[in-house]
């Protein structure tokens, strides 16, 4: 199976080298590589040139998309641009172990509509690691409906979809700037679709201090926009849908508060609409 590595680039030039040695490593010899830059404007496209040189004769795409539009954006390029027969995601920042590929292709052969890894999670201030995480297995006997609830694939770095998953679910949704790959991975098990963990950690996901409050409120209008997207799905619980959706309109209402006390409110009281039994609610339409 030919593998599209695809790789989202923003002010990335200075993690790109390792992420290309980790890609250099795999013992799956069947891929391509694609680089989408979002816009910004550094050493990417000569390091991408750089290793092309390296690999001559395989297949190693460098673009850019001109202005900074999202990672969801750049991804949706990336899909565009893509010849293998499946795609795995690589955020520049992180790295794979050396079978991470040749067990996933396996997953994918196998049927899979997404094929996953488990990942160490790394301290990338402070250069160390923070653990390793695979999900709970009962989450995987009811996959679509975890991640909904808990978005259990934690980063875009250690999936891979095969081409026919792409063709039917389509574009990651632009209009979520955090937690588009949630809502993809949700879309990519509709209808029964499976769901294949290898079972073994081979990504290295890297996480970085500091959350301003501006993208905690990002996160948080995503996650009602999400869950608002999804709340007619009938193939989830009703009262999973509304129980979800009134607890992310709770969070982005406290963190309103203080900014847009009338947007809080109405939050506050659609909360309660859908939860009227859920007490804790209530006194936030009154402080």
């Amino acid at each position: 199976m030919n593998l599209s590595i695809l790789i989202a680039a923003y002010k990335a030039d200075p993690f790109l080298p390792a992420a290309f040695a980790s890609i250099a490593a795999q013992t799956h010899l069947d891929w391509e590589l694609i680089v989408v830059e979002d816009g910004s404007r550094d050493t990417t496209e000569a390091l991408v040139q750089q290793f092309a040189a390296s690999h001559p004769g395989r297949r190693i795409v460098y673009d850019n998309l001109g202005v900074n539009r999202g990672v969801a954006a750049a991804r949706n390029r990336l899909l565009a641009l893509a010849q293998g027969d499946g795609v795995a995601f690589l955020d520049a920042d992180d790295q794979w172990t050396p079978t991470h590929l040749a067990d996933l292709s396996l997953a994918l052969e196998a049927g899979a509509a997404l094929a996953f890894s488990g990942i160490e999670l790394w301290d990338g201030d402070r250069h160390q690691t923070m653990g390793t995480y695979l999900p709970p297995a009962p989450w995987l006997e009811e996959p679509r409906r975890w991640i909904f609830e808990h978005s259990f694939v934690q980063t875009s770095s250690c999936v891979a979809l095969p081409k026919a998953t792409i063709s039917r679910i389509g574009l990651i949704d632009e209009t979520l700037r955090i937690g588009e790959d949630r809502d993809y991975w949700f879309r990519a098990l509709a209808g029964g679709g499976k769901i294949a963990c290898t079972g073994k950690v081979t990504c290295r996901y890297t996480k970085h201090e500091g959350s301003s409050m501006t993208k905690t409120l990002r996160v948080a209008s995503d996650t009602v926009a999400f869950y608002r997207k999804h709340h007619e799905d009938a193939s989830l619980p009703l009262a999973l849908r509304r129980r979800l959706l009134a607890h992310a309109l709770w969070i982005q209402g406290r963190l309103l508060r203080a900014s847009d006390r009338a947007t809080a409110r109405q939050n506050f009281r659609e909360a309660i609409r859908l939860q009227p039994l859920a007490l804790r609610y209530w006194p936030y339409c009154f402080a």
